[in-house]
C-alpha cells in the first residue's frame, strides 16, 4: 500500500473557491502511467499533476492528466504546480519573482512565480511563439457550437492557433451568444479531428477584455473553468489581428457558466507580424492538502 500526499490549489482565481482547481502530487516518482491516470480520474478535476525529479536540467519533471487523457502541456497546471513547488521549497523562493523550469511533454517550460512576503502568490507561464493554422469555415464553426453563422463576429474569422496545444479560436459577435452554445456532440469529434478543440470567445469593452468558454468533453472536461493553454492562442490571435498590442496585459474571463469565475491575464512579446512569446498568468490560492492511498 502506498500513501501519496497531495495539495489542491485554485488557479486563475480572484479569491479561494474560484478559478480552476488543480491537484498536485509532488512525490510521484515510480508511479505508472495507469496509476497516474487512475488517480486523476479519482480526483475528478480538469487536471492533476504528478511531479518527479528533473531529467534534463529543469526544476522538476511534471506530467499532466485530465480524468481521461494525458496532456503534453496545459496552462493552469503549469501555473499552479510552479507555485506549489516554490511553496514547498523544491525551488527556493526569491522575491519578487522566482523563475521555475518545468519539464513537460512539450519540453522545458518557463514559469515566473510571483513571491510576496516569502510566499508564492501568482505565476505566469511562457508559451513561446504561436503557430497559426488554417482558417475554419464559419458555417461549420457555428454549427458545432449550435449557433447560427450570424452569431460569429463579422470581422474575425475562426482560425486554429497553437501555443503548446492547438485550439480553434472562434470569436463571436456578442457575449450573449456564449450562453446559447449547445455543442453538437455528433459533429464535435469530426470537427476536432479536422481542426482543433473549440474555444469560443467574445470581445468586451473593458475589464474583462474577452470572455471565453472552454468546452472539452472529449478530454473528459465538459466545461473547463479556466484554460491557460487556450488563452495563449486567443492572445496570439488578437495580437496578429492588431487588437492586442505587444507588452500590454489584458484579462480573459472564463468559468461563470460552471460557477467558477476565473481571471487569466494575457500578453504577448514581439510585434503583430512576429510574436516571440505569449504569456498567461494569474493568482494561485492553496485550499487543501491531504493523502491518497493506492
Amino acid at each position: 500500500m502506498t500513501t501519496l500526499r497531495f495539495y489542491q490549489v485554485d488557479v486563475f482565481a480572484a479569491r479561494p473557491f474560484e478559478g480552476n482547481p488543480l491537484a498536485v502530487f509532488p512525490d510521484a516518482a515510480g508511479l505508472s502511467d495507469a496509476q497516474m491516470q487512475a488517480v486523476a480520474r479519482e480526483m475528478n478535476l480538469s487536471e492533476t499533476t504528478f511531479v518527479s525529479p528533473p531529467e534534463h536540467g529543469g526544476d522538476a519533471r511534471v506530467r499532466i492528466f485530465t480524468p481521461a487523457v494525458e496532456l503534453p502541456f496545459a496552462g493552469h497546471p503549469s501555473v499552479g504546480t510552479a507555485c506549489q513547488l516554490v511553496r514547498l521549497g523544491v525551488v527556493p523562493a526569491r522575491e519578487p519573482v522566482t523563475p521555475v523550469v518545468l519539464e513537460l511533454g512539450v519540453g522545458p517550460t518557463a514559469v515566473d512565480v510571483e513571491v510576496r512576503d516569502g510566499q508564492a502568490a501568482a505565476a505566469t507561464v511562457h508559451q513561446g511563439a504561436p503557430r497559426y493554422g488554417a482558417g475554419v469555415p464559419r458555417e461549420r464553426a457555428a454549427s458545432v457550437l449550435g449557433l447560427a453563422p450570424g452569431d460569429l463576429h463579422p470581422d474575425f474569422a475562426p482560425v486554429v492557433v497553437g501555443t503548446g496545444l492547438d485550439y480553434t479560436v472562434i470569436p463571436l459577435r456578442e457575449r450573449d451568444a456564449l450562453g446559447r452554445i449547445v455543442l453538437d456532440a455528433e459533429a464535435l469529434p469530426g470537427f476536432e479531428a479536422d481542426f482543433a478543440e473549440v474555444y469560443p470567445c467574445a470581445l468586451g469593452d473593458g475589464d474583462p477584455w474577452v470572455e471565453a468558454r472552454g468546452l472539452f468533453p472529449l478530454c473528459g472536461i465538459p466545461e473547463d473553468p479556466a484554460t491557460g493553454s487556450a488563452a495563449g492562442p486567443l492572445a496570439a490571435y488578437f495580437a496578429r489581428a492588431g487588437v492586442l498590442p505587444a507588452g500590454e496585459a489584458r484579462v480573459v474571463l472564463q468559468g461563470p457558466y460552471v460557477g467558477r469565475p476565473s481571471r487569466l491575464t494575457v500578453s504577448v512579446a514581439g510585434a503583430a507580424g512576429r510574436i516571440d512569446d505569449v504569456l498567461v498568468g494569474g493568482s494561485v490560492y492553496p485550499v487543501l492538502w491531504g493523502e491518497l492511498t493506492l
